[in-house]
């Protein structure tokens, strides 16, 4: 790995191909490359101020190449305010012809790079009507946030609409994992402070000196961002077979009955997949008794 790391730095760095190029070329993920390149570089150095450049412009460059933003923009907004009723659709909105994984990165790339704070309330929101455990959230990258920002949990919690309780039960997890201690002492302590002179106009709980030094044991962590999709596709490809299926069904112009015959199913496998949409797409018709009939 080391020998095609070194290959795709120098790719990199001098403009042979991009990051997204290089991925495929040596198997190496962008967020694999940066950590390395960050432990060998420090920050300040030339090398690391030529290749953070680079790297700003791959994936911008990627971003307007292959995606209009401002199409992507309406559809995520449309979406979370109700108006689409599914990603697909929102997808649909941007580009009939992207795959819903690559879209999905561009969603979640655009939540995650945006300042509004609303939007971000809001998309966790959506996303915690299917997943109410927040395991669209990446807690550990939020406490990492947290203590950058010096926020105290409840402010967390108010900023991102997550509830304080189960910021609070996810930071005590982090108590016995030893790869994780430095983060939950830090925060503890952050929490600490911000308790006893939460009142105190212009208070910094840490001064200069102590970010810098939590600043050092931050940097060896890399979470990446907080909101993530790992288990988005798993509902929403479900989604896609079930719709896919249906529309071939319809397709047939047969009843039910008649398209399972056809077919070689039972009409109970149809039924499935009637409501498997349904669901998805928050409708709330009453189900029809699952009798299977052949």
């Amino acid at each position: 790995m080391n020998d095609n790391f070194e290959k795709m730095f120098l790719d990199v760095i001098n403009g042979k191909k991009s990051v997204r190029e290089c991925e495929e070329v040596y198997g190496i993920d962008r967020n694999t490359f940066v950590k390395k390149c960050k432990e060998r570089f420090p920050e300040g150095s030339e090398q690391r101020k030529k290749l953070e450049t680079i790297l700003s412009h791959n994936k911008g460059g990627f971003q307007k190449r292959d995606l209009d933003m401002e199409r992507l923009k309406e559809a995520v907004n449309a979406l979370l305010n109700g108006e689409i009723k599914t990603v697909t659709e929102a997808k649909d909105v941007v580009s009939k012809d992207m795959d819903l994984q690559t879209f999905q990165e561009h969603l979640l790339d655009f939540i995650n790079g945006s300042n509004d704070n609303e939007l971000k309330r809001k998309y966790i929101a959506y996303e915690a009507q299917k997943y109410p455990n927040y395991s669209h959230i990446n807690f550990k990258a939020l406490f990492i946030e947290m203590i950058k920002k010096q926020e105290s949990q409840s402010e967390m919690a108010r900023r991102l609409g997550i509830p304080s309780r189960t910021i609070s039960r996810e930071l005590e997890k982090l108590q016995d994992n030893e790869e994780y201690r430095d983060i939950y002492e830090i925060a503890k302590e952050l929490s600490r402070r911000k308790k006893k002179h939460g009142r105190a106009k212009n208070y910094i709980p840490f001064d200069e000196l102590e970010m810098k030094k939590i600043e050092v044991v931050l940097d060896k962590y890399n979470e990446g961002p907080i909101i993530i999709g790992n288990q988005i596709s798993k509902v929403d490809n479900k989604y896609e077979k079930a719709k896919k299926f249906m529309e071939d069904v319809n397709g047939l112009g047969k009843s039910q009955k008649d398209a399972a015959k056809e077919l070689g199913i039972s009409i109970s496998t149809i039924r499935r997949a009637i409501k498997t949409v349904e669901s998805y797409e928050g409708l709330r018709e009453k189900e029809e008794p699952d009798v299977e009939e052949r």
